[in-house]
């Protein structure tokens, strides 16, 4: 995996050949650094084409009810109609967090996406899942493991 942006909150990389991106969350943000994160996983998946996403939310802190208001009316449209083809989330242990991304999620579901998602307890499974083979999807998605 290579590095695409750092700092304390959150770490982003991707493998191009794999087409798999990863965001690893630590810590709360909010405002301007939140939906600067949102736009930063957008252009990683948009500059290389990214089908497969890893997104490590077990250390993700609350999201406000405006910045998800903003990831409603931003991030998920934006999110539907890019190259994402399934995507496997390791969810948040604060209850406020996975209860945002789950409303994120719903939202994600009225749109006509080749989406499927999963949630996991373990890292080393939602990677063998994310690296199967890519075959046809013409559903979104959301399945827990």
């Amino acid at each position: 995996m290579q590095l695409y942006f750092k700092n304390n909150f959150l770490t982003l990389s991707y493998d191009r050949e794999a087409r798999l991106g990863k965001a690893e969350w630590a810590g709360r943000l909010q405002g301007p650094e939140l939906r600067e994160a949102f736009l930063l996983i957008l252009e990683l998946v948009d500059r290389f084409s990214l089908t497969r996403w890893l997104a490590d939310d077990r250390l993700m802190g609350d999201i406000t009810p405006a910045d998800l208001e903003w990831s409603l009316e931003v991030y998920v449209p934006r999110l539907s109609k890019s190259s994402m083809l399934r995507m496997a989330r390791l969810p948040s242990a604060f209850e406020q967090s996975r209860t945002s991304v789950d409303v994120m999620i719903s939202k994600g579901s009225t749109y006509n996406l080749n989406l499927i998602l999963r949630d996991f307890a373990d890292e080393k499974e939602a990677m063998e899942w994310l690296m199967q083979p890519l075959l046809h999807q013409n559903k979104y998605k959301h399945q827990s493991v």
